[in-house]
């Protein structure tokens, strides 16, 4: 808890006591790779605050031998070690007073090298001379690091790190700080030291042991390397190439250099996550980090200049600069989403990357705090086990949102300002949010803390009643703030006095105007040229999306914008905004959806990747939900008639002066026309499967996610063995998750459930289980397939993926996709049965989505069929 600088150990928290901190660790692993375990002892200069008897640290899974103690020159060992493995402590008791002041404790452990992808683990993997072979790393965040060595677990307890490692001769060991020196231990075996880290939490330490080869570059005196299995570095080039460019951006942007000598970038077979900002020692999962020149498409390439980014600027916002406790994950996610975009935008300007970060961050987090079991960006955490839970939408999408938001309302120079102040000010220790809202006020003299609070303190979002005015050459707005929940569908609304402190920017034919709105109601006036009433012009609230905010207009209004979109007189931003907040509206009952279907024919010209994803996204939630509804068939051939022209002038084939950008297009909108049954898109799907079998290079790897998922669609058992022949031919992980996911579209209920079971074994690496469960369950045809699965296996996925929550925190929101009362029962029934502490709130935002499906059926699904049945007016 934030205030808590203090902390004690208590009934209602698992934090350490406040008597002893740690100054430096000296810490010896040696992992056996051959028994999946390891040993280690570690030297812990430490500081006793208060006298004592017993010393308390965090540890699990782990067996400890012996721990002494030498302070005041007598030599202390403990009488009893004991473990609690609920509260993940040892408690050393010595037996006698332990005064004041400087000592030293040394601990002997061994543990377990686990395949669950947190602690100290091991990932399999095969060689290139198809051997398979094993290494072992780390992944100490949030709270793991004490499954690998005894310690003060907390992000506010920083210490030093000096790392050894005994490992065999043959194999290298990476870890955050360079290598001191090599020596031979006995034969076959090395000690390999690693140099004194910075003072820094413990979750930020790593070190990995391997088969492992590396390509580097020195710039700014830094080295950055790229890290890999044996055979796969130079698929790093790309990564390698956008971190050298991306460091002089952050040096120059923070105002304080990257303070370590090297920056590594290690690719890991098996990783939980995208990646993890280990303080010179970055992990990642491998299709985060390597680019096949031959065979990654341009998404990938894009994700991999995203991850790097996000990760680096880490380096500054949660490394150097750490949050004080999990309560304030935000400063470090949400900061590392923002900045790791607004770099990318840097460096590949011509990606458009704020459009993509309102499509791919800014509508999911609106999406997923429109519900009434949302949570606040502050949100109180007692215990580390419930951190995991944050790990969402709000924490990273949300905060980055609110901070683009607040950083155009302060403007750039000044915002920039204040942050540089802000880790000036707070380098080498820990901070709140408070922190870095006084930094900004001290730098802009706005009052940010009282605007913020508004945003980061309560849950939710507002949206924005706007209605106008027009006559005598002005435009009057009148606006009104309500929070946006989707329930106000349920017919349950209740009166709401929750407010935000606004920053309002409305766009019109003349030109902005903006207004920072702290009551329920505000007024903007706009003026005009005074030749006529500007009765026909439209006026777009928001325009940029920078605000986090949805906006409702007037049904006259709402048409006045349609000739703007048709034209593109508004920009792709905007026209990406208008449709989300239409469907979004729709969705909670404030607009009709047949008025949300009737705003979405003016995009047939659409040309923008991004607003077709978005749309796309939105209008495949509808046929979700119109599943065994009389209007079902006559909503997909909407959706065709609507992508098939954009399938049409995009083509198959790249054409001379193409992007980045035509590339996202041509998959987005051929796979959209072939999923909605366009037979030229289909056949010319299954042409080029046939032609890839046979050659492939044939096929574009822009191409071969879209193609391989069309061929599943209207695939047969042959094509199904084809695809899964060709999974475990692939070297390449992005090729392998591509195929996977074509697994999923078929519609033979027995090819979805073969495929779900091998997700399961080892067919399936463990990281990957979770993405083929949840592409069967978005399968109309798998979706009860899948809630069945994992209700079967389900003692298998609480052992796998249960201590970490992320996964399953995936794997459980797939319940969301019903729209029965039996269903709603059911769902609520096995979690009742099977409680999910680290998934806790998503089971009950699952729910809530349940209800509101079938509320949405109930109230609109005769409308739609009426609205197609009259021939769409």
């Amino acid at each position: 808890m934030a205030e808590a600088r203090t902390p004690i150990l208590e009934a209602s928290t698992s934090r350490l006591p406040t008597k002893v901190r740690p100054r430096k660790y000296t810490l010896r692993v040696k992992p056996n790779l051959d028994q999946f375990t390891f040993q280690g002892n570690e030297s812990i200069d430490i500081n006793v605050m208060e006298p004592t008897q017993e010393i308390v640290l965090n540890a699990l899974e782990l067996e400890i031998a012996s721990a002494t103690l030498h302070c005041g020159g007598s030599t202390i060992n403990a009488e009893s070690i004991t473990l609690d493995e609920d509260r993940q402590t040892a408690t050393l008791s010595f037996g006698q007073r332990i005064p004041t002041g400087d000592a030293r404790l040394d601990i002997s452990f061994t543990g377990i090298l686990n395949d669950n992808m947190h602690g100290f683990y091991r990932s399999e993997y095969t060689n290139p001379e198809g051997e398979t072979r094993h290494l072992a790393t780390t992944q100490f965040e949030t709270a793991d690091a004490r499954r690998c060595f005894p310690c003060w677990d907390e992000p506010l307890i920083k210490a030093t790190f000096e790392v050894a490692l005994t490992i065999p001769s043959d194999l290298t060991a990476v870890s955050n700080t360079s290598v001191q020196d090599e020596t031979e231990t006995e034969p076959g075996l090395k000690l390999v030291r690693f140099g004194e880290t910075p003072v820094m939490s413990t979750y930020l330490l790593a070190f990995t042991v391997g088969d492992l080869t590396s390509i580097q570059q020195q710039t700014d005196g830094t080295t950055i390397s790229i890290w890999t299995t044996r055979g796969k570095e130079e698929q790093g080039r790309f990564a390698l190439d956008t971190s050298v460019k991306l460091l002089s951006f952050f040096n120059d942007y923070f105002g304080i250099p990257y303070p370590l000598e090297k920056l590594d970038h290690i690719a890991i077979p098996d990783f939980a996550a995208g990646a993890m900002e280990n303080w010179g020692a970055i992990t990642y999962r491998e299709t985060a980090l390597l680019v096949d020149p031959d065979n990654s498409s341009a998404g990938t390439r894009q994700r991999v200049a995203e991850v790097v980014a996000h990760e680096m600027a880490h380096m500054w916002f949660g490394d150097l600069v750490t949050m004080e406790w999990w309560d304030d994950l935000w400063l470090n996610e949400s900061f590392a989403s923002w900045m790791g975009t607004k770099a990318v935008d840097w460096l590949f300007p011509e990606w458009q990357m704020w459009t993509q970060f309102v499509n791919m961050d800014t509508t999911r987090a609106l999406s997923l705090d429109g519900l009434k079991n949302s949570h606040p960006i502050e949100q109180e955490v007692k215990d580390p086990a419930e951190v995991s839970q944050l790990f969402d939408a709000i924490s990273y999408a949300k905060g980055a949102s609110l901070i683009r938001m607040l950083e155009q309302y302060l403007g750039p120079e000044t915002f920039q300002r204040g942050l540089q102040q802000y880790i000036r000010d707070h380098q080498y220790d820990n901070a709140r949010t408070e922190d870095l809202w006084h930094a900004l006020e001290t730098a802009s003299g706005q009052p940010v803390a009282s605007i913020m609070d508004t945003w980061t303190k309560q849950m939710g979002y507002p949206v924005l009643h706007v209605a106008t005015e027009r006559s005598g050459g002005y435009l009057s707005l009148y606006v009104s703030q309500e929070r946006f929940v989707y329930d106000q569908l349920l017919g349950e609304k209740k009166p709401d006095p929750q407010t935000w402190h606004v920053p309002i920017t409305v766009e019109c034919a003349n030109g902005p105007t903006s207004l920072l709105m702290d009551q329920p109601e505000g007024q903007l006036l706009l003026e005009y040229s005074a030749d006529g009433e500007p009765t026909s012009t439209w006026v777009k609230v928001n325009p940029g999306q920078t605000g986090f905010y949805r906006v409702n207009y007037s049904s006259e209004d709402w048409e006045r914008l349609i000739p703007a979109i048709r034209s593109h007189e508004l920009p792709a931003t905007d026209r990406l905004g208008i449709q989300n907040d239409a469907y979004a509206l729709s969705k909670a009952g404030l607009l009709t959806v047949t008025q949300f279907l009737s705003l979405a024919r003016a995009y047939e010209n659409e040309d923008d990747a991004s607003v077709w994803s978005d749309l796309a996204n939105n209008l495949r939630n509808v046929e979700a939900l119109l599943t065994g509804n009389p209007a079902r068939d006559a909503f997909r051939i909407f959706c065709r008639d609507l992508f098939a022209p954009a399938a049409r002038r995009s083509g198959w084939e790249p054409q001379p002066g193409e992007g980045h950008l035509d590339a996202l297009l041509r998959s987005t909108v051929l796979g959209q026309a072939g999923h909605y049954g366009d037979i030229l898109v289909l056949n010319g799907a299954n042409t080029r499967f046939l032609q890839y079998l046979a050659s492939q290079e044939s096929l574009h790897p822009d191409l071969r996610a879209m193609v391989f998922g069309l061929a599943g669609q209207t695939g047969d058992r042959l094509r199904y063995d084809q695809l899964w022949e060709l999974e475990k031919e692939a070297s390449l992980q992005e090729e392998k998750e591509r195929l996977l996911g074509a697994l999923t579209r078929f519609s033979q209920p027995e090819l979805l459930q073969d495929a779900l079971e091998k997700s399961l074994s080892s067919d399936v690496r463990s990281q990957n289980t979770i993405q083929v469960v949840i592409g069967v369950a978005s399968n109309l045809r798998g979706r009860e397939l899948a809630w069945e699965f994992v209700k079967s296996n389900w003692p298998e996925f609480d052992r796998r993926y249960g201590d970490g929550g992320f996964a399953l925190m995936q794997l459980v929101s797939i319940c969301g996709n019903f729209a029965t009362e039996e269903k709603f029962a059911d769902v609520k029934a096995f979690f009742e049965a099977h409680p999910v502490p680290a998934a806790e709130r998503t089971i009950r935002q699952s729910l809530e989505q349940i209800r509101l499906n079938i509320r949405w059926l109930a109230r609109n699904g005769e409308e739609v069929a009426n609205w197609f049945d009259a021939g769409m007016p």
